[in-house]
């Protein structure tokens, strides 16, 4: 009788915690503002910011759905920021834009100065659409490379976590 109370106990337990672990990844998920000193940007719902120590970008977000048939070791979406010091905003702008196979639009705007243009490239076989926002931040010499990447398949669906991620995205 005592095995079966402890045994009863200890599924409830686990029936807890399993129930706040996965509330607490569907948290995960949710729309948040995401702030640091150097910049604002809005991480729509569905995408995840992983905290990483050794990451290469000040900011990465993405989906937790891969793509299909052949695009199953991609993400659906992904976004991420580099700030890139000691270097000229236009070296930036021409080197990513030299990275796409084809620019379907392209923006270039005065006070911030930036650059906002989109491109398709193919990838093993897939088609990815990328959104580029690029700033020139004068005051701490520094360029912010945004770069949001959807397959071409699930564009539709990422449209408004796209623009919001894009239009929200301010450096201090």
């Amino acid at each position: 009788m005592e095995i079966f109370i402890v045994g009863v106990i200890l599924v409830a337990l686990m029936v807890f915690v399993s129930t706040k672990i996965k509330k607490s990844a569907a948290l995960a998920f949710e729309r948040e503002t995401v702030e640091t000193e150097d910049f604002v940007i809005i991480k729509p719902e569905g995408f995840i910011n992983p905290i990483k120590d050794d990451s290469a970008f000040a900011f990465e977000a993405y989906t937790k759905e891969l793509g299909k048939n052949d695009a199953g070791e991609f993400r659906q979406a992904w976004a991420n920021l580099r700030i890139i010091s000691d270097s000229d905003f236009q070296t930036i702008c021409e080197a990513a834009k030299a990275s796409a196979d084809r620019i379907l639009s392209e923006n270039e705007s005065e006070n911030p100065k930036s650059y906002r243009f989109e491109s398709e490239r193919r990838k093993k076989g897939v088609s990815v659409i990328s959104f580029w926002k690029i700033v020139e931040n004068i005051r701490n010499r520094k360029i912010y490379e945004l770069r949001i990447s959807v397959l071409e398949a699930y564009r539709e669906e990422y449209k408004a976590g796209t623009s919001e991620m894009l239009d929200s995205f301010v450096v201090k």
